[in-house]
């Protein structure tokens, strides 16, 4: 299990809870479920997305049967974001870890709008 950083919401966690104000139900088409986010590196941490048909919302800590786990250094994860590398990329060059749905996966981006 990842320990938590002694900053409690580290840059990567701001990050993740920016996407839930992003989400768009439109795009999602329906999918539930949560998203895990467990980041290694300088900060260090887990955090998740629970995804409703018409909402996303973020939480600190550990799903407890997320749909999506993803395992990422959190200098990639500013990366991607930023648009510093591309989704895409950082999939094909595995830069990160992913179990679960690969179709939801490979909508992240159009769900959260990014990339």
């Amino acid at each position: 299990m990842p320990v938590m950083s002694e900053n409690p919401t580290p840059a990567c966690f701001d990050l993740v809870a920016m996407l839930a104000q992003r989400f768009d139900p439109a795009a999602a088409r329906g999918q539930e479920g949560e998203i895990q986010f467990f980041f290694s590196g300088a900060e260090s941490g887990a955090c998740y997305l629970r995804m409703t048909k018409t909402a996303c919302t973020f939480h600190l800590g550990e799903a407890l049967y997320p749909k999506l786990t993803l395992r990422v250094d959190c200098d990639v994860w500013k990366a991607i974001l930023r648009g510093e590398l591309t989704w895409e990329k950082a999939m094909m060059e595995r830069r990160f870890l992913a179990t679960g749905s690969f179709p939801l996966l490979a909508q992240m981006p159009r769900i959260f709008k990014f990339g």
